[in-house]
């Protein structure tokens, strides 16, 4: 796997360091953070895809539920 650098102010390394757990790489840190945040948007993702797909149940509902009040 490549290396690279990353330039950092010296308020986000302090930052950063205040984020860190013991022994744990700068590497791991990010890693964990971008896992944090992906998991985080798609918890996100989730509770709209829901919220649309009740509405649209919703609207289904009332569509069957007028639909067999005719019949009777």
């Amino acid at each position: 796997m490549e290396i690279t650098t990353v330039k950092l102010y010296k308020e986000t390394k302090q930052t950063l360091d205040t984020l860190r757990t013991k022994n744990e790489t700068y590497d791991q840190l990010v890693q964990r953070l971008i896992h944090y945040v992906k998991k985080k948007n798609l918890r996100s993702e989730l509770i709209q895809a829901y919220k649309e797909m009740g509405t649209r149940d919703l609207a289904l509902l009332e569509e069957w539920d007028s639909a067999s009040s005719e019949t009777n």
